[in-house]
């Protein structure tokens, strides 16, 4: 278990966590508010890779990945086959990556929990190009249902295709999904 949350880790950080003969063992690797960029990616990719088999819960919440990262980062992602528990709320996602995201998360089999960001579409006017994971956090969401609604949609067409309608929570409920649902049955 790794929890380093809040930590401002730069890109030597971690690769020094990716080059550590502990990482093909790591079951939960927690890097939320952590600001991640271009220059953090291949150390953060190799980290997934070397605990591809073990890795059981990552939290990424609130990094700053925009549809561009993220899409650097889904391939290592689906290479994560231990995976339960994928948390990746409070990025500034569009809702086509999102969808990016809902189509990689649907493809690893062990998966049972994705806590996605809501779509920058979702969002009242206004909201910077970059949002900071505050800023997100504390925007007002439109008030209008629609969006929502498209959003729910296209995420259930997404795990319909896949046959995980069933079998995985996918939700932006900050408070109240269940983590109970990541514990080994």
């Amino acid at each position: 278990v790794l929890e380093l949350p809040y930590l401002c880790l730069t890109s030597t950080d971690l690769a020094y966590l990716s080059c550590s003969q502990h990482a093909s063992f790591l079951k939960e690797l927690d890097l939320s508010e952590n600001w991640l960029d271009e220059s953090s990616l291949p150390s953060l990719r190799r980290l997934l890779a070397q605990a591809q088999s073990s890795l059981c819960q990552l939290s990424l919440c609130g990094c700053g990945l925009s549809d561009s990262l993220l899409g650097a980062l889904l391939p290592s992602l689906s290479c994560c086959r231990a995976l339960r528990s994928l948390r990746l709320a409070l990025n500034p996602l569009s809702r086509m990556g999102l969808l990016s995201l809902a189509r990689t998360a649907a493809g690893i089999p062990s998966l049972r929990l994705l806590l996605y960001p809501n779509p920058l579409e979702e969002y009242e006017p206004g909201l910077p190009a970059l949002p900071s994971s505050a800023q997100l956090l504390d925007w007002p969401l439109l008030e209008e249902s629609e969006g929502r609604d498209l959003t729910l949609r296209l995420l259930d067409e997404v795990l319909n295709l896949r046959g995980r309608s069933r079998d995985l929570l996918v939700t932006s409920d900050l408070l109240n999904y269940s983590p109970d649902l990541t514990v080994d049955d």
